[in-house]
């Protein structure tokens, strides 16, 4: 009973320490423009006195940049002021005309820097012949209205350890949903020894203690591990800021909300790394585990909470919030069960060689997916919409074509599930049939080599899909800004046609 209320504890303290560090790691993503005065590429008769920029989100105040170049200089009166955190004013100094070229640099509080640049005719009597055809120019010479910000190579590294950060998590949730699905079973009291423990009241969780000795490996590898990949992708982002905007140090940045969210991944690791440590050792002395078991799943969803903070969709870049965040932590979870769960049956189960061990697994593996691959499809799918804003983004953008290819690369991965699934079907037939019937079929079901081949397949294909997803959230959203201005009666005329993918027009 004392050994039952120190688990429980355990397990309590773990919640506790997971609600925490939940708490800083409400993080907005990638800020869009979603409204100018006056408007890109319009002209506007002096005098103007200001420009007005509204985000979608959020902006970090000490963070954001802006210029306003005309041809005799900088053409901005003081810095920019904030009206609320996601509208800001630049001042123009009096007098000002002709054209402008407004340059801003902005970072959401998750520190992902987005800049954007567009020009602005202020019409004189004057100049008013001249001044369409300067303006049309300085349109042809200006950069991107909206972009993300960065060196090449720092966003490829970042890109890399997004990549590691998204296996790794996925491989330690696979492995503890996998453990709970597939492996450990509940039985009645069992005296303590070898390959059993007490793990709840009145039963007991009995497993191969092999698979347990592996689980309990993988999972001091992939967080070990990740110890070190987090604090490296917090050191290439703000490298990336402190690129951008001299003068900003690390400091700065690591009491940001980066650093809040990169901190609580940090802990949340090394707790996973200390909890498998205590739970071999307690194996070991066939003492109970299943307070720190618990307490290893709790960890987990800190783990996905950290995680789809700072997701394009945990982000409040689709909203309604209390909407998207969930259906973001539920794909997270599924496809962590997906990818994940494959990868631990490569590393956990299989190993094993015993086909008593690995088909049962498998079998129950696969009767969760046949449920799971459907809401896991649907919840992407409506978030890939949303996130899109329109179908033409699709091929019109690089975060749309990036999509495309993971999506392309799920369909590959969902066929040759469907072949694993029917090795398993074959297998259930097989094994339902009476002994003298097998024996005289000329050929018997799949082998366990052939299986494992084709889930090694189907997992390198995922992992695909795991990298193309570090690249998605390191993409830039497409535009929110479709020529609605704020309000005022500014013209503009942004009806330019570039072409798309497969030829197609994007307006």
């Amino acid at each position: 009973m004392r050994r039952a209320r120190i688990g429980r504890l355990a397990a309590g303290v773990a919640v506790a320490v997971v609600l925490l560090l939940a708490v800083p790691l409400r993080a907005e993503a990638h800020a869009r423009l979603m409204g100018v005065l006056p408007a890109p590429s319009s002209t506007v008769a002096a005098p103007l006195s200001q420009v007005l920029l509204q985000f979608n989100e959020p902006i970090d105040r000490s963070l954001f940049r802006a210029e306003v170049d005309t041809d005799n200089g900088t053409g901005l009166s003081g810095d920019p002021v904030f009206q609320t955190e996601r509208t800001v004013v630049l001042r123009l100094k009096p007098g000002i005309a002709g054209v402008l070229t407004i340059s801003w640099l902005a970072i959401g509080t998750d520190a992902h820097p987005v800049q954007g640049q567009f020009v602005v005719g202020i019409r004189t009597a004057a100049d008013a012949s001249s001044l369409a055809g300067n303006l049309s120019l300085a349109v042809q010479r200006s950069g991107s209205f909206e972009s993300g910000a960065g060196s090449g190579w720092l966003t490829g590294a970042i890109e890399a350890g997004r990549s590691a950060e998204i296996v790794l998590l996925y491989a330690t949730l696979g492995v503890l949903m996998v453990g709970a699905l597939a492996l450990w079973r509940r039985a009645r009291p069992l005296p303590a020894g070898p390959g059993a423990s007490l793990a709840f009241p009145r039963t007991a969780v009995v497993t191969p203690p092999g698979a347990l000795d592996r689980a309990s490996r993988t999972l001091l590898v992939t967080g070990g591990l990740s110890l070190v990949v987090t604090p490296v992708i917090f050191w290439f982002e703000a490298s990336r800021i402190t690129e951008l905007i001299p003068g900003v140090g690390i400091d700065r940045i690591l009491f940001s909300t980066i650093g809040a969210v990169a901190a609580a991944k940090t802990v949340l690791w090394a707790a996973v790394v200390a909890v498998t440590l205590v739970t071999t050792r307690r194996r070991a002395d066939a003492r109970p585990v299943g307070g720190l078991l618990l307490g290893l799943s709790v960890l987990g969803g800190g783990l996905v909470v950290a995680f789809v903070a700072g997701t394009h969709a945990g982000t409040g870049s689709a909203s309604p919030s209390l909407v998207y965040i969930p259906m973001m932590a539920a794909h997270v979870v599924l496809g962590a069960l997906w990818a994940g769960g494959l990868i631990a049956l490569l590393l956990v189960v299989f190993p094993s060689g015993d086909a008593a061990e690995i088909w049962p697994a498998v079998t129950r593996f696969s009767r969760v997916m046949t449920f799971s691959l459907l809401p896991l499809v649907a919840a992407g799918a409506l978030l890939l919409l949303r996130l899109l804003n329109n179908l033409n983004a699709l091929w019109c953008t690089t975060y749309g074509l990036v999509a495309g290819f993971k999506v392309t690369a799920v369909l590959v991965a969902m066929v040759i599930g469907l072949v694993n699934n029917r090795f398993v079907a074959a297998h259930r037939r097989d094994e339902e049939l009476p002994d003298t019937a097998r024996r005289m079929m000329r050929r018997s079901g799949p082998t366990i080599a052939t299986l494992q081949r084709f889930i090694t397949l189907e997992a390198f294909i995922l992992l695909g899909v795991l990298v193309l997803a570090a690249v998605l959230g390191e993409t830039q959203l497409p535009p929110l800004f479709n020529g609605r201005v704020l309000p005022g009666d500014a013209a503009q005329d942004l009806n330019g046609v570039t072409p798309g993918l497969f030829g197609s027009g994007c307006q």
